[in-house]
């Protein structure tokens, strides 16, 4: 088979030599006839093509002198994470304005073509409607943070931790239907949800979060003494999940400190004074983080102490027991669950709760 391939690229080539030897008389007498208009043609047209590649070599060369400062400026202020997304803002911005400058190199008259470009371009916008909104989706995501990666979101039914932001899809690491576990399945979405749909966030503001649950009792049970039961149930649950997380806490303390130490150590090398001044706001946004996350932290140990709230509704045919608790964001199904079995376990040594459900009863009135 090898030999063969040679066989045939061999053969191809001898066949494109021929071709070449038959036709060069004539395409060289075709040259000499038409040498000045030619040489005015590419006198025409060479240094625009020159000025074309000048522009390419330099907006490359921007791309990577803008993305060393960009590096270098989010190195300094603990925001390396942020480079990919902000790398590809730069790369857009940079070639949009080099295609615009080799059009209008190229075409000469550039307001003409900009005007006809522009009645095309309302036309591609009608037809691109659902990219062009994903994108300014993207752009939305970059400068306004709605989610950032490693954030537990949910878009319409779909909930998911944020693995990748590209310009048209967001890549989500899916979770199971009733569960916190994940999936292990990729899902994307569409940048545009960010502007059309609701989005929630789960851990825009911490790992922790209220929950809550209800359970329904017949009118005949003793709901005083559900009540109570629910409380302590929750309440086991809460401090169980609740006590085994510090750890991320911890972990996002530990962060914090690493990068007020990086910060610190760039501000005592640094001479210039704009710089010095950079590094300074940023120090102080990273101490405002610092408090904000320890505060969340005193109020989950407070709140953990706490008794659950469970408040009582009356319904139609049941009482109505929600009880509101604080979990963790991974741990809400779970948490929810122990919460029941805990429940039904402990009312069903009992005689005086029962759960209510959906049923006929026939009362019977009178002599029978």
């Amino acid at each position: 088979m090898e030999d063969f391939h040679k066989g045939m690229f061999l053969g191809g080539f001898f066949l494109i030599f021929l071709i070449i030897y038959s036709i060069w008389e004539e395409f060289y007498k075709l040259f000499v006839d038409n040498y000045n208009l030619l040489s005015n043609y590419m006198g025409l047209w060479m240094p625009k093509l020159l000025t074309a590649i000048v522009i390419i070599i330099f907006a490359n060369l921007l791309i990577m002198f803008a993305n060393s400062l960009l590096r270098k400026y989010l190195k300094y202020v603990g925001k390396e994470k942020e480079y990919n997304s902000l790398k590809s803002v730069v790369k857009y911005v940079v070639w949009v304005l080099a295609i615009i400058a080799i059009l209008s190199v190229v075409m000469g008259n550039f307001g003409v073509w900009l005007t006809s470009l522009g009645l095309v371009g309302f036309g591609v916008t009608f037809a691109l409607q659902k990219p062009i909104l994903n994108m300014v989706g993207w752009f939305t995501l970059i400068f306004n943070r709605t989610y950032s990666i490693g954030d537990r979101i949910k878009v319409g039914d779909v909930r998911g931790d944020v693995k990748e932001i590209q310009i048209m899809y967001t890549v989500m690491d899916g979770l199971l239907p009733n569960t916190d576990e994940l999936s292990g399945k990729l899902i994307t979405v569409p940048n545009e949800m960010v502007l059309t749909g609701s989005i929630t966030n789960f851990t825009k503001t911490g790992y922790y979060l209220w929950d809550e649950l209800s359970i329904d009792v017949t009118y005949e049970s003793n709901w005083k003494k559900a009540e109570k039961i629910l409380k302590e149930v929750a309440f086991k649950v809460v401090d169980k999940y609740v006590g085994t997380i510090d750890d991320e806490e911890s972990a996002k303390h530990k962060n914090l400190r690493d990068t007020l130490r990086v910060l610190k150590k760039h501000h005592s090398e640094i001479t210039r004074t704009s710089d010095k001044r950079v590094i300074e706001h940023r120090i102080e946004q990273v101490n405002k983080e610092f408090e904000k996350a320890d505060e969340m932290k005193k109020s989950v140990q407070e709140h953990k102490k706490a008794e659950p709230i469970v408040r009582i509704e009356l319904e139609s045919s049941s009482i109505g027991l929600n009880v509101r608790y604080m979990a963790h964001y991974k741990c809400l199904r779970v948490m929810k669950s122990e919460i029941n079995e805990g429940f039904l376990n402990v009312i069903a040594k009992t005689k005086d709760i029962e759960i209510a459900y959906p049923h006929m009863q026939i009362v019977r009135r009178g002599k029978t």
